[in-house]
């Protein structure tokens, strides 16, 4: 039997959630999932993981990482044009890293981000909190920031450019008698998404992504099933199929470039580079067709079946929308 779980929070409020029991031959992952009202934007609830089982046959540590937050009644203007996204599982197999953002919009769609292996680790410690006999680099970043009274109030995902995500850490001074960040002192700096998930995880900070990015970028959630009764041998055969069937718009643009460069023709070579950059950044259709081709490459074929059958509406979609103009 699942066990209930009962934490106390701030403002007498409560964590009720389940812990799921552990599996080793089924590879199931712990999680816990709140229910209450929308906490501080400071609140966490829990975090739980295990290794895979022997029968998953992905290899993949699932993590869970279910939070409540609020932004509050009233939101800055750095956040218009954003959603807010919260840490819903970190995937490693075979040394890629995959961290899902679930995006709080109520349409059930994660953004998925590709990390590096040591910034997965280190997500994975923070999240679980193991502690370690000495700092990671993350850790040691939010000790300097807490030394000299600055805190990580929150982080934005902005932009995605060829397939790479850019982000901005925003950082506050704290007042000692409020233990609040003071107004006027914010501040915001690049990042990689690794680095900033990884220091809002650590400061507790709430996370948001451009609409634009959750629009074009989005993926079907990953708990959704695929589609019953098909083997990983049907699912490679009809993705590769549906890969086949697809007139990537770049091909052309990057022949355009190439010649451009050996002509010497820079100013039109540049042009073509981001005509290439601009499809890759809104062509949602082009977004499936990669992350279709990296779960086949890693052997996540259920997730592979996910986008084929999201391309495939998508496509339906498009090809109504043309008969109909």
């Amino acid at each position: 039997m699942a066990q209930l779980l009962q934490t106390p929070l701030p403002s007498g409020r409560a964590f009720r959630g389940t812990v799921m029991p552990v599996c080793s031959s089924l590879g199931a992952a712990m999680r816990c999932r709140g229910n209450g009202q929308p906490l501080p934007s400071q609140g966490h609830t829990c975090a739980r993981s295990t290794a895979a089982g022997p029968s998953n046959r992905y290899g993949r540590i699932l993590v869970r990482a279910y939070e409540q937050g609020s932004s509050g009644p009233s939101r800055d203007p750095s956040l218009d044009g954003f959603v807010e996204v919260k840490v819903d599982q970190v995937r490693v197999n075979a040394g890629n890293a995959v961290v899902y953002l679930r995006i709080l919009d109520g349409r059930e769609r994660v953004l998925p981000v590709h990390i590096g292996e040591n910034e997965s680790n280190a997500l994975l410690k923070e999240i679980n909190k193991q502690r370690q006999m000495r700092p990671l680099t993350h850790d040691v970043m939010k000790n300097i920031l807490k030394e000299i009274k600055f805190r990580v109030v929150k982080i934005r995902i902005t932009d995605i450019v060829a397939n790479t995500y850019y982000a901005r850490i925003h950082l506050a001074r704290v007042n000692d008698a409020t233990g609040q960040p003071e107004a006027g002192t914010e501040v915001d700096v690049d990042a990689r998404p690794s680095d900033a998930i990884n220091l809002a995880v650590r400061f507790g900070s709430p996370m948001y992504v451009a609409k634009k990015i959750a629009d074009t970028a989005g993926a079907p959630y990953p708990d959704q099933p695929a589609t019953p009764n098909e083997s990983a041998t049907e699912i490679v055969r009809s993705v590769r199929e549906t890969l086949a069937s697809f007139e990537d718009p770049t091909v052309m643009y990057t022949l355009q470039k190439d010649l451009a460069v050996k002509e010497e023709r820079f100013k039109d070579a540049h042009q073509m580079q981001q005509l290439i950059y601009h499809e890759m950044t809104h062509n949602a259709l082009l977004r499936l067709v990669v992350a279709m081709e990296t779960a086949l490459s890693d052997g996540r074929y259920e997730e592979a079946a996910r986008y084929r059958d999201e391309f495939r509406r998508l496509s339906a979609n498009a090809q109504a929308e043309q008969r109909r103009t």
